[in-house]
């Protein structure tokens, strides 16, 4: 792109802080990015409808007296292939889209890492 970066934008599936191990920062999943914000937008409308369709229907099937167990995560599974959604579903989750100014490259105060050539196996 001779040296001129683009922005690109990401949208960001923001658990609840109770999701948290610490009180830090709340945990996050990256779902998607997209030089366009309006395409964005137009993906989060449907996607957080399936979202919490999936979460909905996790909340009628958990049985809350029961600890987090292979069962829960087969469930887990299941329902984000049926509505093609991402991450945990918990109920509360907030999206937000994000400018990265970047393009995803680092700034210039970053050094990039090294790109290591494969090793020819013979």
């Amino acid at each position: 792109m001779n040296g001129v970066t683009r922005d690109v934008y990401v949208l960001l599936q923001i658990y609840p802080p109770e999701a948290s191990d610490d009180d830090d920062d709340p945990p996050l999943d990256v779902i998607a990015v997209n030089p366009s914000e309006a395409e964005l937008k137009g993906y989060l409308v449907a996607y957080e409808y399936r979202y919490r369709a999936a979460c909905e229907d996790f909340d009628a099937w958990d049985d809350l007296s029961e600890d987090w167990g292979d069962e829960h995560d087969r469930m887990l599974d299941e329902l984000a292939d049926q509505y093609q959604v991402y991450g945990s579903l918990i109920s509360g989750t907030k999206f937000e889209i994000v400018e990265c100014p970047s393009g995803g490259r680092p700034s210039r105060d970053e050094e990039p890492e090294p790109v290591i050539p494969p090793v020819a196996h013979g």
